[in-house]
């Protein structure tokens, strides 16, 4: 079910069923897609595209779709893009104005997600160690608030939001603007106060994203940009990908990461292939169980705890405690 986007009042062409679902959100969460399987079973692999079928296919009812996607419509559900995968195969492929899919989409906040693989493929290499000291890959330069509590944050714990350094607990954007504003990202986001023991205080903090963006960079040579291409797009099949860096040429660690929705839908079909992709080991398994468990409560307020920067939903005895 393939759905092309039209102005506000115009009719919902549903034409023909394509197995592709990726919603992207205009605000917080840019780029989402929906794999609807559990684990791969598909005898393909789609890097030069997915194959398509229709949602009956797939057992769903293409009546029911249309209606939903018209309901997207008329609430103004704020989506650019809806792309559902089953079994390997696309089965609804929409967007929605102005979006058309016709270029790659800023995926915002999934970038996170994108970033602590890198991570995991960098472990894998030998290149870096997650519970290797964060300051260990800034020998050169002299940052400020430095304590034995900001020696002791390690890899891990930036992955899973732990690092304990002061962030707005509220909206992290509030200072993720001061780091824009200021010289030297890198620096900013070193020198700020550790105000909670490391590994014992979950805060959204995109600085401490961008921190690992630096790490990479310090343990490979190659930006994460130039990373990902080469151990993670390229492999994929992902080639139209566009990610900008700061004043000093680190790449953006927390967010920004531009992909189209199909290619997007690849980063998760290798999560359900536990990190393989055709003959390769992209990134181990183990990282995959690792990522996709919980290493962070989130709080009492939340119904979600947290992996290494992508959320994970607790079992009914974690609920229970």
């Amino acid at each position: 079910m393939r759905v092309t986007p039209e102005k506000e009042e115009g009719p919902i062409n549903t034409r023909k069923i394509l197995i592709r679902l990726a919603p992207v959100a205009v605000l917080a969460l840019l780029a989402l897609v929906l794999i609807l399987q559990q684990f791969s079973t598909s005898t393909y692999w789609p890097t030069q595209g997915w194959r398509t079928s229709t949602p009956e296919e797939q057992g769903f009812d293409s009546a029911k779709l249309a209606e939903g996607l018209q309901v997207i419509r008329q609430n103004g559900t704020r989506i650019h893009s809806l792309l559902i995968v089953r079994n390997g195969e696309v089965f609804v492929d929409a967007y929605f104005y102005p979006y058309d899919g016709s270029t790659y989409h800023d995926l915002a906040s999934v970038t996170k997600s994108v970033m602590t693989t890198l991570i995991g493929i960098a472990a894998d290499q030998g290149k870096l160690d997650l519970d290797q000291p964060m300051l260990s890959f800034f020998p050169e330069r002299t940052v400020a608030n430095r304590d034995a509590r900001k020696e002791r944050i390690t890899v891990r714990h930036l992955a899973s939001m732990t690092a304990g350094l002061d962030c707005d607990e509220r909206n992290d954007q509030a200072t993720l603007q001061a780091m824009r504003a200021s010289e030297d990202w890198v620096q900013f986001a070193l020198d700020r106060r550790v105000v909670w023991e490391p590994g014992t205080h979950f805060v959204y903090d995109g600085l401490g994203m961008h921190l690992l963006s630096a790490i990479l960079q310090q343990a490979t040579g190659m930006t994460a940009l130039d990373f990902a291409r080469a151990n993670l797009f390229e492999p994929l099949g992902i080639h139209d990908v566009y990610w900008p860096a700061d004043p000093q040429g680190y790449t953006h660690g927390w967010g920004d990461v531009c992909l189209r929705p199909h290619d997007m839908a690849k980063l998760g079909f290798l999560f359900l292939n536990q990190g393989r992709w055709e003959n390769h080991q992209i990134v181990s398994s183990a990282w995959v169980t690792g990522s996709t468990e919980r290493q962070a409560a989130t709080g009492a307020d939340r119904n979600d705890d947290y992996g290494c920067l992508l959320y994970t939903s607790p079992s009914p005895r974690d609920r229970q405690k």
